[in-house]
C-alpha cells in the first residue's frame, strides 16, 4: 500500500496554523499556572504543583516525591475530590 506524500504535504501545511496557534495559548496557560504554583508556595509554605494524567489536571501535591511517601513529613498527593469536598481519603 502506498501513500500520497502531496496529499499528506497538503495536510501537513493546513495543520501547521491550528498547531503554532495550540502551542502559543498553551505557553500562556503554563506561564499562568506556574504564577498560581508560585503563590501557593508563598502562602501556604510547601513546593506544591498541580498534577496531571492523560492530560487532565487530578489534584494538588509536593514536587518532592519523597514526600509524598508516608514519612515525617508526609505530604501526600491530595485528589480534586478530595479538595472540593474537604474530605481525606487515606488510600493504603
Amino acid at each position: 500500500m502506498t501513500t500520497n506524500k502531496s496529499k499528506f504535504k497538503k495536510w501537513l501545511k493546513k495543520l501547521k496554523p491550528f498547531l503554532l496557534t495550540r502551542e502559543k495559548a498553551y505557553r500562556k496557560f503554563s506561564a499562568k499556572e506556574y504564577k498560581i504554583e508560585q503563590e501557593m508556595k508563598k502562602q501556604l509554605g510547601e513546593n506544591l504543583e498541580f498534577f496531571y494524567v492523560d492530560g487532565e489536571c487530578v489534584g494538588i501535591g509536593h514536587s518532592d516525591w519523597k514526600r509524598r511517601k508516608k514519612g515525617k513529613k508526609y505530604f501526600p498527593l491530595l485528589q480534586n475530590d478530595e479538595i472540593e469536598s474537604g474530605e481525606f481519603h487515606d488510600y493504603k
